[in-house]
């Protein structure tokens, strides 16, 4: 649980298209918005949430989500999958300008289709095959360490002669 006079932003991947977000805003935090902008702004600004997508470096702005000012968490639905998103919680004052009050941590969504690597890997696992005489063996951990660029299983692999 989260305590009153702390604050928090958090996000969580519930799904490939849809995270959590939980959040707290403390007593303190609202005396420094007021100090700044007047208290008569933070009674009309509104509540909300900036969806985020920062993947491969490159930062876009997917939604702006208007919260219930009693809300402390949200499911954010995604349009697409396999993101980095991230948000920031703010408010919007009267004339229109964001203000950020937090920024969440960068979260990945897994991907909700086939993988386009179709690359296929066997281990052998017959009865002759002794794993631990394998991984042993000092010769057999370099080659595995050189035959990682063919297989991720390569350690698996018998020594060939």
């Amino acid at each position: 649980m989260v305590n009153d006079d702390k604050f928090a932003l958090t996000l969580l991947v519930q799904n490939a298209r849809t995270v959590f977000c939980y959040f707290n805003i403390s007593p303190v935090i609202i005396k420094i918005f007021q100090d700044r902008y007047g208290e008569d702004f933070w009674k009309n600004s509104k509540q909300v949430l900036k969806v985020y997508d920062s993947t491969n470096n490159s930062l876009k702005e997917l939604q702006t989500i208007n919260l219930d000012p009693l809300a402390n968490n949200w499911f954010i639905n995604l349009d697409r999958s396999g993101i980095d998103v991230f948000v920031k919680l703010g408010r919007i004052l009267p004339d229109g300008k964001f203000i950020p009050i937090f920024v969440s941590n960068t979260v990945t969504t897994p991907r909700d289709d086939q993988s386009n690597n179709s690359n296929v890997y066997y281990i052998d696992v017959s009865e002759n095959f002794n794993l631990e005489n394998n991984l042993s063996s000092e010769d057999n951990i370099s080659n595995a360490e050189n035959d990682k660029k063919e297989s991720p299983y390569s350690f698996f692999d018998e020594k060939k002669n």
